[in-house]
Parts: C-alpha cells; structure tokens; sequence
C-alpha cells in the first residue's frame, strides 16, 4: 500500500522548516544541500541587479542633466531612482515567491517519500544512462529522484532536464538494470506528445504491430516475449501514454507528464515497474524455454 497523502498536504511551517534543515544538513545528497543553501540568496541577488543596474542608470542620466544645466533633474532623477528601488524590491519579492512554491514543492515530494520509506534526492547528481535522451551537457540536471525495490530489481523515477535549441527539455522517466538480457529494442505508443526514443541503427519494425516496437530482425522474438501484453497495455494508455527503451540491460520507460507531484503519475509508474518484472520473467521464462545453442 503507498500513501499518496503528501502529495495533495499543504506542508505546515514546522515541516517545511524540518525538511529544509534536512536537506542543508545534507541528508538528500550534496546536489540538494546546495540547491536549497543557495535558494535565499538568489532572490536577493537579483533584486540588487535589477534594482542596482537601473538606479544607476538613473544617476548617470542625473549627472548628465545637471551638466548640461538642467536645475530639474535632481527632482526628477529622484523620483526615477525611488521607482527603481522599488521595482528591485518588487522583483526580489516574486523571485522569493518563486522559490517558496519550489520550496513547497520539494517538502511535499519527500514528505511523500519519508511516508512509503523511498529513498529521495529532489537534486541528484546527473545520471547517463544508456538511453538515447541522456546526453553529457553542462546544462542538464537530474531532480526529483526516488528509488523502491520490486521482484529483485531497483527502480528509480526521476526528471531529466537540459536547455536545448530554444527551450528546455523536461522528461520523467523510469529506470531499473535488469537482471536478464533482452535485446535492444525501443516502443513508442503511437500517439502525439511526449519523448520518442532515438532510432537504432540495424534494427527493423515489427510487421503487422499495432504500436512502433523495432529491435534487429532475428531479435524479434525476444523482443516481444519481453514486451508482454500487460506492459503494452500500460504504455499504451490513452490518457498517459509512455515510450520506452531497453538498451545495455537497462529499460527505460519516458513519461509524456512530468509533474513530481502527480497521484496519477505515480500509480502508473508503480504499476509499469510490477509489470516490467512480471515481463522479466515472462523473458526469463521465454529463453529457458528456447532450444539450446538459439
């Protein structure tokens, strides 16, 4: 049984404080202690840089005016450098606002975890996995990491992030090492939105599938008994469709949502990782049973 209560509480004062106090003391990794140590003196900073670069502005048009002996320009320079303090105020404000609804946010998640007994990192150090979404870039950040054990193997969820072209790539994905050897192989459920997996090169698609399920031609058979029914009909679902990677022993599964809080998310995801390792042993199951030496 989990416990999605978190998810939905508002975090009191007192909890808030205990799981930032927590979280600088280091207990959800170094990435999250300096995310959070850093936090309070972001607002502050650009207030000052908004507020500061402006008023200074300001007084150098001040000085100007009364070089060129305009007897107004310390009324009116006054009053411009009055609206630039507090337009710096003002944006330290929405930038503290900002990052107490981030701060909510992060309570929120490990309060959820801490309630099921889940190891958590909001920030982690950046995973590369073998799936074709990871890249090694200076920009890209793994958060919201939680693990929980099921039939033997370790599975983590977590949201891969990374500026690229225009904007930024954000991406919930789940991800377990196996203990058996599927091919490589990537399913996309068909449907718009969401991460399709990189192609692979030398590997073919399944005819006569409904779902875009490709691995090498004489891996086809394995590659199916791994991706049983049951899967497919998860990462099929209307609603929350999901696209998935098997490579290096790894699967990696890639969620269209990606809100850490999301009840519905998390069921899904839970439900995904039971299926994947009934689909293990169906794929164990499936290579005991092949001829020896195929």
């Amino acid at each position: 049984m989990v416990d999605y209560a978190p998810l939905r509480a508002t975090p009191t004062a007192t909890d808030s404080a205990a799981v930032l106090e927590a979280a600088r003391r280091g207990d959800f990794g170094p990435e999250t202690a300096r995310h959070v140590g850093g936090a309070g003196r972001a607002s502050t900073a650009i207030g000052w840089l908004v507020g500061g670069f402006l008023t200074l502005l300001v007084l150098i048009a001040i000085v100007v005016q009364l070089v060129e002996g305009d007897p107004d320009a310390l009324v009116v320079g006054g009053f411009f450098i009055a609206g630039t303090v507090l337009l710096g105020v003002l944006v330290k404000v929405l930038v503290a606002l900002s990052e107490r609804r981030s701060v909510g946010r992060l309570v929120r998640l490990v309060t959820f975890a801490r309630a099921n007994d889940l190891p958590v990192e909001p920030e982690a150090q950046v995973r590369l996995l073998p799936g074709s979404i990871f890249v090694s870039l200076p920009h890209a950040r793994t958060m919201h990491r939680v693990q929980w054990p099921a039939g033997g193997l370790s599975f983590e969820l977590a949201t891969h992030t990374r500026w690229q072209g225009q904007g930024t790539i954000q991406v919930r994905f789940l991800a377990a090492q196996l203990d058996v050897e599927p091919p490589r192989l990537t399913f996309h459920h068909g449907r718009t939105g969401g991460v399709r997996p990189a192609d692979i090169l030398g590997t073919d698609a399944f005819k006569d599938e409904k779902y875009a399920l490709v691995a090498r031609t004489h891996d086809h058979a394995g590659a199916r008994a791994f991706m049983t029914d049951e899967l497919v009909a998860l990462l099929t679902d209307r609603g929350r469709p999901v696209s998935v990677e098997v490579a290096d022993g790894w699967f990696l599964a890639y969620f269209k949502h990606y809100d850490e809080l999301d009840e519905r998310a998390w069921q899904q995801a839970f439900s995904v990782a039971e299926a994947v390792v009934r689909a293990r042993d169906a794929y164990r199951a499936w290579e005991e049973s092949r001829p020896s030496g195929k």
